[in-house]
C-alpha cells in the first residue's frame, strides 16, 4: 500500500511542477499583452488573472516542497532502482535537473510579472 501512495505522490509532484511551468508560461504571455497604454479593462483583467494564477502557483509550489519530502525518502526504491533496471538513470537525472531548472526559472519570471502587476494596480 505504501508503494502505491509513493507512486501517486510522485505523479502529483510532477503534475504540480507542470502547473508551475504552465502557469508561468501563460502568465508571461498575458503580461506581454498589457502595457501602460492598455485599456483599463485589460489592465484589470491582467491583475485579476495574476492574483488567481498566483494562488494556484503557490499551492503548486507548496505541493512541490511537501511532496518532495517523501519522494526524496523513497527515491532509491521507487525511482532509481526501476530506472537502473531499465537503463535510463541518465534520463531520470536529466528529467530532475530540467524540472528543477524550469521551476527555478518560473519563480524568477514570476517575480518580474509580480512587479508588472503591482505597477498596473
Amino acid at each position: 500500500m505504501l508503494g502505491y501512495l509513493i507512486i501517486i505522490n510522485n505523479y502529483l509532484h510532477d503534475v504540480a511542477t507542470a502547473m508551475i511551468i504552465s502557469l508561468t508560461l501563460l502568465m508571461t504571455y498575458i503580461a506581454r499583452q498589457v502595457d501602460d497604454n492598455s485599456p483599463p479593462e485589460r489592465k484589470q483583467f491582467f491583475v485579476r488573472i495574476y492574483r488567481y494564477f498566483s494562488r494556484l502557483a503557490v499551492i503548486s509550489l507548496v505541493w512541490i516542497l511537501a511532496g518532495g519530502i517523501p519522494r526524496v525518502i523513497a527515491f532509491n526504491r521507487y525511482e532509481l532502482l526501476p530506472a537502473g533496471q531499465k537503463g535510463i538513470v541518465p534520463v531520470l537525472i536529466f528529467k530532475h535537473f530540467l524540472l528543477f531548472g524550469l521551476v527555478f526559472a518560473g519563480i524568477l519570471l514570476w517575480r518580474r510579472i509580480k512587479r508588472k502587476a503591482a505597477k498596473m494596480r
